[in-house]
């Protein structure tokens, strides 16, 4: 992946929703990271390199089904723990902002933490099923 200046990234990030925002500057997402990386054993020196590459998808840098590939490719991880380290990162960190991820990408996140790649046809098809069935769980309102 190509570096971008400090000018590039501001640019980007005051672009961003807040809700992105808080994501990318918050301590809990740092600390998701970090409990991420310790609990696979992996170095100080690669806890940067990743956080930098979830703070890329966050910022719509880098799809989040990428990230996995990415992590084998600049962060030297083995297939298995990338496979593990991006699923914890969708589930902890890009499920809570998931409708904010779907302004920049195509994707659909499914149980277990797993991100899809939609193609616009499903996108739509989705989206006008979604919009044409009755929300169970909801009251009325009188």
């Amino acid at each position: 992946m190509s570096k971008y200046n400090k000018e590039q990234l501001w640019g980007l990030f005051s672009k961003l929703p807040d809700e992105l925002k808080d994501t990318v500057l918050s301590e809990d997402t740092a600390d998701s990271i970090l409990s991420i990386c310790q609990r696979h054993e992996i170095k100080d020196e690669k806890i940067s390199k990743i956080a930098e590459l979830v703070g890329n998808s966050l910022m719509g840098l880098l799809p989040p089904d990428e990230l996995q590939s990415s992590l084998e490719e600049e962060v030297d991880l083995d297939h298995e723990i990338a496979k593990k380290v991006s699923q914890e990162i969708n589930r902890f960190i890009f499920y809570p902002v998931k409708e904010s991820l779907l302004s920049f990408y195509k994707i659909e996140f499914t149980p277990g933490g797993k991100i899809i790649k939609l193609s616009p046809e499903e996108k739509e098809k989705k989206r006008v099923k979604s919009a044409g069935t009755k929300d169970v769980y909801r009251e009325p309102i009188e």
